[in-house]
């Protein structure tokens, strides 16, 4: 599983709830960076997954890690400058139109693998 997007976010959602932990200047640089590798990575690679059960494990574990992620900066006292919460419904939806390609793969695994 690539973790380099995860890791990407990860830093971004941490200054979204707390940006004065980090200096401004710092930050954007090692964001910039993830990105700049994460892209590189995903140009060389050329099959990312094996097979579908593979796939659909990663959007699985990366849907609740978000999901645990913005619970867990909640709960530590931050508050997203850009409004992302669980009361907010754009976030449930952006969830719900995730579910479809997460069921297609689950789907396709559970043929491959019966």
């Amino acid at each position: 599983m690539n973790r380099m997007y995860l890791i990407v976010i990860t830093f971004m959602l941490v200054y979204d709830f707390f940006p004065n932990t980090l200096p401004t200047i710092v930050l954007p640089k090692i964001i910039l960076g993830l990105l700049i590798g994460f892209y590189l990575s995903l140009l060389f690679k050329k099959n990312r997954h094996a097979d579908d059960r593979a796939k659909f494990k990663e959007q699985v574990i990366s849907i609740l890690y978000l999901l645990f992620l913005i619970g867990l900066l909640t709960a530590l006292g931050g508050k997203s400058s850009v409004g992302i919460s669980f009361n907010n419904a754009f976030l449930w939806v952006v969830l719900l139109l995730s579910v479809f390609p997460i069921y297609s793969n689950w789907r396709k695994a559970k043929k491959e693998f019966p």
